[in-house]
């Protein structure tokens, strides 16, 4: 026991010293969005809304303040939502000049940045602690109809706007679907939504994760009910900081890209890796197990559905033995989508039988370069380029012809 304990004792002073020299040898990694925001020049608020289950969330806001009497000005509002595992950190990521909600900023937008319960800014319910399975028994289904509308109705009572733009990436797309699917009076409060790589079908995934755990945790037995109440990830940030050491430039970045594998997949040629140490100290941002399994319950049936209970707790919530599939019709807000032929999560064919079911898609783009990943359209070479500016060029475009 003894060897074991000075074991522990020269491991956790090791921990330190290489914490100590990141400070020394570079700019100190930042995980908080507000002093983020502060630090790249920007003025921000932090606004916090609950939802109908007591779940309390955190928006993060980048508004358009007079640079004179100092009062928030009145602009079109743009609503931007992370993916799986994410925060609203990943908006920010790509610095000061390129970060798509600094770019939408100086184009003159009032942009909010959103997060979901679970996640390093959402871990607090009015009735329940993070110590309590409950807490952590959501998936995206309760994301899409609690957390999005106690967020949009707040900005829009705030922003004092009757409609916004959305932009979502990955979950924040499956969020944005299945919000307008069940709740479609939402619809007339969205000018226009931009998805990259959203998920909604994903039988046709490369992700070993999925093929591998997919078949065990997409189907109803006694693992998967375990799982149901269980926190995914750690969203302490001393864990986080530890993670992003590995990352450091003057380590080989091969080490830090690895741990993306499970996530993104092998080829990771367009990932700017000069940003790996923030990626690491800021994803994942945590949530619950069962988002993941929703998926890959997905991925078993085919289908994009709510959350399959077994038969008997199905009729207990839907008065049907199977769960309900999510009406995409109903979603008639203008979309442009966002894809890649070499996305680990999303493929191209489950990406045109979304695009096949929903009414009003304005446009869809596939990322010219045939090794983009699923990471990339948060932090590749080349998104400020070929995606992010093109964004601000359609919302630019939308609100000149509605003046």
């Amino acid at each position: 026991m003894r060897f074991l304990g000075l074991d522990f004792v020269m491991l956790t002073s090791l921990l330190l010293l290489q914490v100590m020299a990141i400070r020394q040898s570079r700019e100190i990694i930042i995980t908080d969005a507000v002093r983020r925001i502060q630090h790249d020049g920007y003025n921000v608020e932090e606004h916090r809304v609950a939802t109908k289950d007591g779940y309390v969330l955190t928006l993060h806001r980048i508004p358009q303040v007079d640079p004179i009497h100092g009062q928030v000005l009145r602009r079109p509002v743009v609503f931007l939502l992370s993916g799986l595992y994410a925060s609203s950190d990943v908006w920010l990521l790509n610095g000061r000049e390129d970060s798509l909600a600094y770019l939408l900023w100086r184009a003159g937008y009032d942009v909010w940045l959103g997060n979901n319960r679970g996640n390093i800014y959402c871990r607090h319910n009015l009735w329940m602690n993070t110590t309590e399975r409950e807490f952590w028994n959501f998936s995206w289904h309760e994301m899409s109809v609690y957390d999005m509308p106690a967020q949009i109705d707040y900005i829009l009572r705030s922003s004092s706007v009757p409609k916004m733009h959305f932009v979502g990436i990955s979950q924040g797309g499956t969020v944005f679907l299945v919000l307008n699917s069940i709740l479609p009076q939402y619809n007339a409060v969205f000018k226009t939504a931009t998805l990259l790589a959203p998920v909604a079908y994903v039988s046709n995934t490369k992700s070993g994760l999925a093929k591998v755990i997919g078949p065990i945790l997409g189907t109803r037995n006694y693992v998967s009910k375990m799982l149901e109440g269980v926190e995914m990830f750690s969203t302490n940030k001393f864990f986080k900081k530890f993670l992003s050491m590995t990352c450091l430039e003057n380590e080989k970045p091969l080490v830090c890209i690895t741990r993306l594998w499970p996530a993104v997949g092998y080829d990771t040629r367009f990932l700017n890796k000069t940003l790996l140490p923030d990626l690491m100290a800021n994803f994942p941002a945590g949530g619950s197990v069962k988002q993941l399994m929703h998926y890959f319950q997905g991925y078993v049936s085919t289908k994009f559905r709510q959350y399959d209970y077994g038969p008997e707790r199905n009729w207990l919530h839907y008065q049907q033995l199977e769960p309900p599939e999510y009406a995409l019709e109903n979603v008639t807000t203008p979309i442009t989508i966002f894809f890649s032929e070499n996305d680990y999560i999303v493929a191209p064919a489950d990406i045109w039988r979304l695009v096949s079911r929903l009414p009003n898609v304005e446009a869809v783009y596939k990322v010219p370069w045939k090794r983009w990943n699923h990471f990339d359209f948060i932090c590749g070479l080349g998104v400020r380029e070929y995606i992010f500016d093109n964004i601000v060029i359609s919302m630019n475009r939308y609100e000149r012809r509605r003046r």
